[in-house]
């Protein structure tokens, strides 16, 4: 399996940080777009790749979804996950998903995708296994928050250092190269961003709401990518 900078305390660290008052406050931004893009699926077969600790499965179970299927490479992130009562998980690759074609309606990478070295096979595995929807959510590289998070991952090191930020214009050159691999269409249907004024520990809400979730620049964006073929 490819590198797995999720080990041991760094997984530790991941899980906690979204029980932190900044965490939390991250988390009902990132879930309030993420839930505008995947209610239509509420009743729908969900997997996500790079589940990590389970901190979406058991949002998405919370908000009425049926459990998802969740993969991910690194057995510490799994055991945590596992702790939570969550029992559909397994660990594995991204770049070989253990799963018939087409077996789920939707997959979810979020913020995982920017961590796998292959991001043309992830996805090509993800279109593979999916029959309705694939949605990416990720850490934007044209956002001010993550500019900084990159300049000191280069400094010291972190679970940054292993990131390589994207756009959703490299999303779309992912999603076209992996069309063209499977024969199946995976087109842009929906984006948005949030955490535009996030700086250090500051989150304003009231701040994000009032830009709205359409700017180009948010740190955390997620895309709907809608399967055709």
């Amino acid at each position: 399996m490819e590198n797995n900078p999720f080990r041991g305390k760094k997984a530790e660290k991941y899980d906690t940080f979204f029980s932190t008052e900044y965490g939390r406050k991250v988390f009902k931004l990132e879930k309030e777009i993420l839930l505008e893009l995947l209610n239509p699926f509420k009743n729908s077969l969900i997997l996500e790749v790079g589940c990590g600790t389970g901190i979406w499965i058991k949002a998405l179970k919370g908000e009425r979804f049926h459990e998802p299927v969740g993969l991910d490479i690194s057995a510490d992130m799994l055991r945590i996950a596992r702790k939570k009562g969550l029992k559909k998980l397994v660990r594995g690759t991204a770049l070989n998903l253990p799963f018939r074609d087409n077996s789920f309606d939707l997959t979810l990478f979020i913020t995982s995708l920017e961590f796998i070295p292959d991001r043309v096979k992830a996805f090509t595995e993800a279109l593979r296994v999916t029959k309705k929807g694939i949605v990416v959510a990720f850490l934007n590289r044209y956002s001010l928050l993550n500019l900084v998070r990159s300049l000191k991952s280069a400094l010291s090191d972190s679970v940054y250092s292993y990131t390589r930020f994207l756009t959703i214009g490299e999303l779309q050159r992912i999603a076209l190269s992996a069309s063209r691999i499977t024969g199946k269409k995976a087109v842009l249907s929906s984006f948005k961003t949030t955490l535009n004024f996030t700086s250090g520990s500051f989150v304003s809400y009231k701040l994000e709401k009032r830009l709205g979730f359409n700017s180009p620049f948010g740190a955390f964006g997620a895309a709907l990518f809608r399967v055709e073929g």
